[in-house]
């Protein structure tokens, strides 16, 4: 009669386990935040022309990571630290386009998804001396803030959220890249 060894067997269950149950613990333990930037980071979204895309903004301190899973350059970008995010969108419109307009766009669609833009929005300038539209943003336990900004054929969407102590803890930071938006027309 033949022996049987298990052993072999045993071996590749273990390989198993490990690969579909302990690896993926470690994963969520460890936080796949995605891509770690330096500070000074400069994020580019949209089609490339002439080997540039059309709107950045630079991220002012280490701590960031670019969500991948959730970025699409050339129509997006998330980048998180802890429970804040920052989310960068670009506009393209269909028609004529102005910072009034893209706001009140902006708030039928945070009102979509239970959000509010509570108070009206106040004037704002980058660096760059684009001219926009700024203004708090609340919902689902979250704080933080909203902007648009519009140039020649294109606008872009900054929204910001996190809990209130997260937020409250980078909301400087926060300003800094909203404030680091540049729309090359």
């Amino acid at each position: 009669m033949a022996r049987v060894r298990w052993w072999g067997t045993g071996l590749v269950v273990l390989v198993l386990l490990i690969l579909g149950l302990v690896l993926p613990l470690v994963d969520k333990a460890l936080g796949s935040g995605g891509t770690a930037l330096a500070a000074g980071t400069v994020i580019a979204v949209g089609t490339e022309r002439a080997g540039a895309r059309p709107v950045t903004f630079t991220v002012p301190a280490a701590g960031w990571a670019l969500d991948e899973a959730r970025s699409s350059l050339t129509s997006n970008a998330e980048v998180t630290r802890g429970e804040v995010r920052v989310d960068l969108n670009l506009v393209i419109p269909l028609g004529s386009l102005d910072n009034r307009r893209l706001w009140d766009g902006l708030g039928r669609i945070v009102a979509m998804g239970g959000g509010r833009l509570p108070g009206g929005p106040s004037a704002v300038t980058t660096r760059h001396g684009t001219a926009g539209l700024t203004g708090p943003l609340a919902g689902h336990g979250k704080i933080g803030s909203a902007t648009v900004f519009t140039k020649s054929d294109l606008g872009a969407t900054v929204t910001a959220s996190g809990p209130p102590d997260a937020y409250g803890r980078l909301a400087g930071e926060v300003r800094a890249m909203v404030l680091s938006v540049e729309i090359s027309p």
